[in-house]
């Protein structure tokens, strides 16, 4: 959610910050300058008072409907960051030492070891037939500083085609076991934006090569750092 400056310049027709126009101000004329006006109307009856302004509120309706067709939303929420695709290392959780990164977190863009601070939001891990076992933190331990919420989707298709988080069919705070090669779309709850009305993250994430022997991973995620937006496209996402 973003908040209005407390200058008054805004763009045209968008009002978000970017081409920006000055207030204008008007010198309005003296009250008694007004009220010889007034008395200078020609008096009309309660029908034709009544017919202008049935005019005038058409007119206004008009002109409302025309200036959102060619503004769109002004109050729609901008992003501000460009989406993120990161390449990253990871060992399983189960066998690793406590300083090797087996974890991601999404805010940061990076990888993490998983300990008591529970800065991650997934972690990583192999079942005994060598697949990928995605571990949302509440089930690798319980966070002292409260639950956040983690989903996770198995979208099907490629990690290339996966263009958008989808609204729902996450499984929360659940196993999720994925192939390699198979992408996953993450939806995290973050505490820096406790202040959006979706107080959430979107990542897709994937696990390119495993290496058995040595229990570690490469793989891709692209995040998108914008709280509530969904789009899993490269650069600036739109939703």
């Amino acid at each position: 959610m973003h908040v209005r400056p407390k200058s008054c310049t805004w763009s045209k027709c968008t009002l978000s910050h970017n081409e920006v126009k000055h207030n204008v101000c008007l010198n309005l004329p003296s009250r008694r300058g007004t009220l010889n006006i007034v008395n200078h109307m020609p008096k009309t009856s309660p029908v034709s008072r009544a017919r202008d302004l049935r005019r005038l509120t058409c007119a206004a309706v008009m002109l409302g409907v025309m200036a959102a067709g060619a503004c769109g939303d002004p109050f729609k929420t901008k992003a501000q960051l460009t989406n993120a695709d990161q390449a990253f290392f990871v060992h399983a959780l189960s066998g690793a030492p406590l300083a090797y990164a087996t974890g991601l977190v999404l805010p940061a863009k990076a990888v993490t070891r998983v300990d008591g601070s529970f800065s991650f939001d997934v972690a990583f891990d192999l079942n005994s037939r060598g697949e990928v076992v995605l571990l949302p933190a509440r089930l690798v331990g319980q966070n002292p500083g409260g639950v956040r919420q983690i989903g996770v989707l198995r979208p099907g298709g490629s990690y290339e085609n996966v263009n958008e988080a989808p609204r729902t069919g996450y499984v929360y705070d659940s196993v999720t076991v994925v192939r390699k090669g198979e992408p996953a779309v993450i939806q995290a709850q973050e505490g820096v934006c406790g202040l959006s009305l979706a107080p959430y993250m979107y990542a897709k994430v994937v696990i390119d090569s495993i290496d058995l022997p040595s229990r570690s991973m490469y793989g891709r995620t692209t995040i998108n750092l914008n709280c509530g937006f969904r789009s899993l496209k490269a650069g600036l996402p739109e939703f």
